[in-house]
């Protein structure tokens, strides 16, 4: 048999394996939640008070180095003293800087110290890819600046 006859047998059976490869890796991709997801998915296990979800959200930095059963005792007692409710969140598309997002967030919730009136707090999350999965995590939160609202956020976000 020649060459090119075996090429050209052989070439439909290697293309058919490259776009099952290809569309094998893009499924693993779509599965793979976006830094916008991740704060969603944290903030609404923190709503809920489910801090076992939130826990693998977090990098060990953001979670004090603690391992997940002393995390969410600490998070249950300060949610408790603090008397912590979150009304509502509402999470923006991320701003990319190479392997980092940052996640702008209005939020609503109130507090027993610092928000007894359930004004907009203005958060920006900061994720990176981190681990051997490289899933985007929480490493940081940070409150805005009403003056530095509209640097982060859209227009049609009320600045109190």
């Amino acid at each position: 048999m020649s060459s090119w006859r075996m090429f050209s047998r052989a070439m439909p059976v290697v293309v058919s394996l490259l776009v099952l490869l290809g569309s094998a890796l893009a499924a693993d991709q779509a599965k793979a939640p976006s830094p916008e997801d991740v704060v969603r998915t944290y903030l609404e296990a923190i709503k809920k008070a489910d801090f076992k979800t939130a826990y693998p959200l977090l990098t060990p930095e953001m979670r004090g180095n603690l391992d997940e059963e002393k995390w969410v005792a600490q998070q249950i007692v300060v949610m408790k003293l603090g008397e912590v409710t979150i009304d509502s969140y509402r999470t923006f598309p991320p701003k990319m800087n190479g392997d980092k997002a940052i996640v702008p967030n209005l939020l609503k919730s109130k507090d027993k110290y610092i928000n007894q009136t359930g004004a907009n707090e203005y958060e920006l999350y900061t994720l990176v890819q981190e681990g051997a999965d490289k899933q985007w995590r929480i490493d940081q939160q940070a409150l805005v600046e009403t003056d530095a609202v509209r640097k982060w956020f859209p227009a049609d976000v009320p600045v109190e």
